[in-house]
């Protein structure tokens, strides 16, 4: 100990340091049992991953490295001095490497052993809740002790490449020859899931048809028997060569079947099982990949630098794979992905862009508003009727989803239904790199989203208003009395209050309900399409014999194109009735609050109340209520939808000064475009008649050939009165050059 503390510089920190490694190199003993050589050799790991300094030998300037290579290298130091050290050390790796198995480690960490999503979460799940007995001769659990989490993986990564090739020159490549056996039972295993995996039925479906012969998942574990046989054989460099391009190339044809499979399911719909076993798939070819280099490297010196990073894969793949949410974080991301792209698209119909589209936009929505008059009466009869907690929301719901139901057949439309649709089509236009060009655009399909939602609203609005208070006076002469009683009427209004109620907070959840349910109805559209409902209905036997061929495919149709509708109004109408029956089932005091309902039931109350008490602040701050309630749904759901939508498409979402800014330095004018109208356009602009005369941009004109044959556009005679005659005197216009 002595002689070892005379070649190091001497401090009583690095004192410390040395006799530690002196008492770890001095009990090396590879006779002793299997569970004490491990436990020493995670001694040592432990050392190695100490923090502190680690003294140069006297007389040496101490080199720059890191921690973990300084501590390797002073125990590569003290071991080339000491044979007798150095030949405990190797006996003890070599020993536990060759008594216990390493095919868990290289087979399992990361890697689903052809399992689906579910099973696999109940597996982890278990696993957290309920350790795994302990396996004595598994290499696997002493890999995640000695390099324990990201620590472990940090230091790894560090060490220097020159270090680890001494590392593995010390301990000798007879250590290492049960590595090499178990990298070869690993391949086999690898090729073989790789295979099964690509194999299965919804994989091939969705492939393009090809003989399974020329399958890459059929080509792929023979290719890697034939190069584990060739490496065994010692065969000739050529050989071996040839045989690697082999597996090569079955390895990149599997990749690309994998990628043709994940963009058919972008373009027609996604499985949420599906996603996971073809990522699970891409890691198991990566994993193959890594270890068919060890099996027959290019380059056998760099073989210790690349079984460093296998091992460092390794540790990162069994972090990774201890967290149940990374299960689903693939899939939900591809799933969502294909959700806001067809809301998207469905929300461009509600975008208005012309005078015509903005004035259908208001009539769509007075249907809408019509009709829900008629569900706010109903909604009142089933609140004061007083019936059972669970009946009485089973009834708000058929009531709301009847009605909305209604509103999607019969092409009329719904204000608050619109903000989650339409902020998947403001994602759609966003980019992360968007520079000043693409932000005016980006405002004006935004002047556009806002201007159709507020026609939307108007419309929905005035209509409810008129047509409850005309059908409110029509119950009453019918009747003799009103449909609320005062009292009823009176309630109403203390509830709509916006700051002595809980109105705003009921309307900011009632948003989240709102786009709740445009996710509901993505993902029934989706799971129609993967499913093939329209072809199983089309084609069912019982339905093509009751209806009759041609209308067997109009229902197949007819449900493909409505999925998305029925699958968002039935959800909506099932939260906004059940939701508050279920919270008051658990004593919790939580309302919803719908901007178009709720301005129907004020309405039946104003009725109630009469045209003199209209104007007392109760009832105008109920009006207020309203106001604001359509605030909350609207932005809560366009924000949800908005934000979902980008996170979805991996993009980074544009900051909401910087969409300010844009919005306020187009001046009052492109204010005005986010409230009024659009305008109509005016007349394309039409080329000069000659290179003396300039048209204006509102004339009309006509168009002459090459030759002088005229097609004869829309003439405005008072325009082409005023016109100016060409400079040569002839009737005639000709085209500029």
């Amino acid at each position: 100990m002595e002689q070892l503390l005379a070649h190091y510089s001497s401090s009583p920190e690095t004192n410390q340091r040395l006799r530690e490694l002196h008492a770890l190199l001095t009990s090396a003993r590879p006779q002793a049992p299997l569970a004490t050589r491990m436990a020493w050799m995670e001694e040592l790991a432990g050392w190695l991953q100490a923090p502190g300094a680690t003294p140069p030998r006297r007389g040496r300037l101490a080199p720059v490295e890191s921690a973990g290579s300084a501590r390797l290298r002073l125990l590569l130091e003290v071991l080339g001095e000491s044979s007798a050290w150095s030949k405990a050390v190797r006996g003890v790796f070599a020993s536990v490497l060759s008594e216990t198995s390493m095919l868990r480690l290289l087979t399992e960490p990361g890697l689903s052993a052809g399992r689906g999503l579910m099973e696999d979460a109940l597996t982890r799940l278990g696993q957290r809740l309920l350790p795994l007995a302990p396996d004595e001769r598994d290499l696997a659990p002493l890999v995640w002790n000695l390099l324990p989490g990201e620590k472990g993986q940090a230091w790894l990564d560090e060490l220097s490449e020159e270090h680890v090739e001494a590392l593995c020159s010390l301990l000798g490549a007879e250590s290492f020859a049960p590595l090499k056996a178990a990298v070869e039972d690993a391949v086999v295993i690898l090729a073989a899931r790789v295979s099964a995996r690509g194999l299965a039925s919804d994989v091939l479906s969705r492939l393009a048809p090809a003989s399974l012969e020329l399958s890459p998942f059929v080509h792929l574990p023979r290719a890697c028997e034939a190069l584990r046989m060739a490496v065994r054989a010692g065969a000739e460099s050529s050989t071996v060569e040839s045989r690697r391009r082999a597996c090569a190339e079955a390895i990149a044809g599997c990749r690309a079947a994998t990628r043709q499979v994940l963009c058919h399911m972008d373009e027609h719909a996604v499985c949420f099982d599906l996603v996971y076993r073809l990522e699970q798939l891409g890691h198991t070819i990566d994993r193959l990949e890594s270890l068919l280099w060890l099996l027959a490297p290019e380059a056998p010196r760099s073989l210790p630098r690349a079984a460093t990073r296998l091992l460092s894969s390794l540790l990162q793949a069994h972090t990774r794979e201890r967290g149940v949410v990374e299960l689903f974080r693939s899939g939900v991301r591809s799933i969502a992905r294909r959700i806001f792209e067809h809301t998207g698209k469905v929300g461009r119909h509600y975008i208005t862009t012309t005078q015509d589209e903005y004035h259908r936009m208001v009539s769509a929505a007075a249907g809408g508003g019509l009709l829900t008059a008629g569900t706010a009466a109903l909604k009142l009869a089933i609140t004061f009727a007083a019936l059972p907690l669970f009946f009485e929301g089973l009834a708000a719901a058929t009531n709301y989803a009847v009605c909305f139901l209604l509103i999607q057949l019969l092409g009329f439309a719904l204000a608050t239904k619109q903000p989650s649709m339409t902020a998947a089509a403001l994602a759609a236009s966003m980019d992360v790199k968007a520079g000043d060009k693409e932000m005016h655009s980006l405002v004006r399909q935004l002047a556009c989203i806002t201007r159709s939602q507020l026609a939307a609203v108007f419309g929905n609005l005035g209509a409810v208003v008129t047509t409850v208070t005309l059908l409110g006076g029509v119950l009453q002469a019918i009747r003799g009395r009103p449909l609320l009683e005062v009292h009823e009427a009176e309630y109403v209004v203390r509830s709509l209050h916006p700051f002595k109620s809980a109105t705003l907070l009921y309307a900011a959840f009632t948003g989240v309900l709102l786009w709740c349910s445009s996710v509901f109805g993505g993902w029934l559209e989706n799971w129609v399409h993967y499913r093939r409902l329209p072809e199983a209905l089309a084609r069912h036997h019982g339905l093509r014999a009751w209806l009759g061929e041609a209308r067997a495919q109009r229902l197949g149709r007819a449900i493909a194109h409505h999925a998305c509708g029925l699958g968002a109004n039935v959800s909506l109408g099932l939260l906004l009735g059940m939701t508050p029956a279920v919270c008051r089932f658990f004593g919790l005091p939580l309302d919803v609050r719908h901007v178009t309902l709720s301005a129907g039931t004020l309405a039946f109350a104003g009725v109630t109340l009469g045209a003199e008490r209209l104007l007392e602040p109760a009832f105008l701050w109920a009006v207020t209520g309203i106001l604001l309630v359509g605030v909350f749904n609207l932005t809560v759901s366009f924000s949800l939808g908005l934000s979902a939508a980008v996170h979805a498409r991996g993009l980074a979402p544009v900051g909401f000064l910087r969409l300010a800014c844009a919005v306020l330095t187009g001046g009052i004018r492109s204010l005005s475009d986010f409230i009024l109208p659009p305008r109509p356009p005016l007349l394309p602009a039409q080329p000069p008649s000659s290179r003396y005369s300039v048209r204006s941009a509102e004339r009309t004109r006509t168009l002459s050939g090459k030759h002088g044959a005229g097609h004869e556009g829309h003439e405005l005679p008072a325009l082409l009165a005023r016109e100016p005659a060409p400079p040569d005197g002839s009737g005639s216009t000709a085209t500029g050059h």
